[in-house]
């Protein structure tokens, strides 16, 4: 009796989702009645309801807005029984499969369809696809292979099938639509229309297998090119501490000998002093004595003996004359004391120059207030759309350099960087540590050219999402009304003529971001003051019918291997 009723509820309740043709795992009813696994129906939802209607896959009944979902537990606990008691088993050969298309006219086990009648619009197994090849009325029908939810490519007005496509509004019409409101549009047969855009996507696709390898090659070379830098750079790198190294036991070896060389030349000297101050000394103490001796005889009252000693007292001993010397103070020639100084001068240049390109060169002072294009362009950074960010009424160039704001939006595919509220856009480079300096044409009413953060909003109409309106953006306003650069909701009025060609230069070791207007000359327009903590990223904010370019720039090379080479060798000139 248990297994007859068990049968019984085989045939009462599908244990197939009609989604994934699977068994039913983790089942959820929802209000129309039929059943789904919980995971297949909010798949189905998240892709078919974009619009903000959501329809049952089998009935298309249609709700809105999207309902709650909760198991079915008397479901769950059906198929369980059913299991257990070995009523449910695995399909046998013919059965529907996953992922496959059902028969429309079987009624308890349904089969997988063979063909899908295109005129009938219901799909077939090998035996309730037999009418139609055996009897002679079904000829003419137009079969297919198995196709799902043959209910999308029947006309919601007129119940026909889709076979036409308008051009003109991009949508796939019946042939009492093409009739009637699109009369005197740009149409084409369904079939043909497809043909030629699979010829089209054949073409793209193959434009894009071109542009993959040609950027393979690009990305091949450049790693050819970073191999050279590090072999380079480990060449110049071993070159500098050998020469170094060179220069360091040069310096200890004349440290050593001339201190020596010195010292020796100091004992000469003093030696030769010494001799002079003892001889003089000696001859000092001999004129003391015939001092006293003449004292003595000057007052004696022997006249015989002053006589006799007279012309033996007078006559000093030696000649009189003191020896004269030349003391050599300075061993250095001056020659060398300028050599020296040289050599020093050099190595305090090499630590300086090393020093200031450890975060890459920056520009002068004097030339941010006096701008030359030149001494900004070797900084050039090449910049490319992101288009996971792009708002949905803006549309990119191909080459993803441009950025258009229309009045359509685009079918961009849901992203959890994308701006759903404001029309703004980022690009795809971080921009951190060194200078960075790009070029963008503005057109139209008015756009927005800044800088920010990864962390700025996305979601919503709130200043966190918008740029320069937030702590972590800056932005220049651009217009034929004005111009104006914001910062955290802080605007600040720029009286200075604009272009419709901007300069960017941001400069990170410097703690600036710089605006200028480009044409004949560059003219500063704002310069903002920040510590950059973090990478930033370029971004526009766009509005109707304006459009931002990113413009294409030459960047000059400068090999800072070989200038510190040069400084290196100029060491050694100085010094030897």
């Amino acid at each position: 009796m248990a297994s007859a009723q068990l049968s019984l509820s085989t045939d009462q309740y599908s244990h197939y989702c009609s989604v994934c043709l699977e068994g039913l795992k983790v089942p959820v009813t929802i209000l129309c009645g039929h059943s789904y696994c919980m995971e297949c129906i909010n798949k189905y939802w998240d892709q078919s309801g974009l619009m903000g209607t959501y329809r049952c896959p089998q009935c298309r009944m249609e709700f809105n807005p999207r309902p709650k979902l909760h198991k079915n537990t008397t479901l769950i606990n059906l198929i369980g029984q059913l299991k257990e008691n070995g009523v449910i088993r695995a399909s046998p050969q013919g059965n529907a499969e996953p992922a496959r298309v059902l028969c429309d006219f079987c009624t308890v086990q349904k089969r997988r369809a063979s063909k899908t009648c295109m005129t009938c619009m219901a799909s077939y197994c090998e035996k309730h696809l037999q009418p139609h090849l055996d009897l002679a009325a079904f000829k003419r029908h137009k079969l297919e292979e198995p196709t799902e939810n043959l209910e999308e490519k029947l006309c919601p007005k007129h119940q026909r099938v889709l076979e036409i496509f308008c051009r003109t509004d991009e949508i796939c019409i019946c042939s009492v639509c093409a009739l009637t409101e699109h009369k005197n549009h740009d149409t084409k047969i369904l079939d043909e229309e497809i043909t030629e855009r699979k010829s089209q996507l054949e073409k793209t696709t193959q434009e894009v297998k071109r542009r993959v390898l040609e950027k393979m090659k690009k990305v091949s070379d450049l790693k050819e090119t970073a191999k050279r830098i590090k072999i380079s750079a480990e060449k110049e790198e071993k070159e500098h501490k050998e020469n170094l190294k060179s220069m360091l036991q040069s310096i200890e070896r004349l440290k050593s000998e001339v201190g020596e060389a010195i010292r020796d030349h100091k004992q000469g000297e003093l030696s030769k002093v010494g001799g002079v101050i003892e001889q003089l000394e000696k001859e000092i103490t001999e004129l003391r004595k015939t001092e006293s001796e003449l004292a003595n005889l000057s007052k004696t009252d022997d006249h015989m003996q002053l006589l006799k000693m007279f012309h033996n007292i007078l006559v000093p001993p030696g000649d009189g004359c003191t020896p004269d010397i030349i003391v050599n103070e300075d061993f250095l020639p001056e020659t060398l004391k300028k050599k020296l100084s040289a050599a020093k001068k050099s190595l305090e240049e090499i630590r300086d120059f090393v020093k200031r390109n450890k975060t890459g060169p920056q520009v002068s002072n004097d030339a941010l207030q006096n701008p030359s294009r030149n001494d900004f362009v070797k900084y050039a950074r090449s910049l490319t759309l992101d288009l996971n960010t792009a708002h949905k009424r803006l549309h990119l160039s191909e080459e993803k350099k441009k950025v258009t704001c229309g009045e359509k939006e685009m079918r961009y595919h849901a992203h959890a960087d994308r701006f759903n509220t404001w029309q703004q856009i980022l690009c795809r480079e971080a921009l951190w540590r060194i200078c960075h300096y790009w070029e963008v044409e503005w057109s139209g009413d008015k756009a927005e050219i800044g800088v920010t953060y990864r962390g700025i909003g996305r979601k919503g109409a709130g200043n966190e999402c918008v740029l320069g309106l937030n702590d972590k953006s800056w932005s220049l306003s651009c217009s034929e009304a004005g111009v104006s650069a914001w910062h955290n909701n802080q605007k600040t009025d720029i009286s200075v003529p604009i272009s419709h060609r901007i300069g960017v230069y941001l400069d990170c070791p410097g703690r600036s971001l710089s605006f200028y207007s480009i044409s004949d000359t560059m003219t500063l327009l704002h310069k903002f003051k920040a510590s950059f903590t973090e990478p930033l990223f370029a971004g526009f904010r766009v509005r109707t019918n304006c459009s931002v370019t990113i413009c294409p720039l030459n960047r000059s090379v400068r090999r800072l291997a070989s200038s510190a080479g040069h400084a290196t060798s100029s060491v050694s000139q100085a010094m030897f």
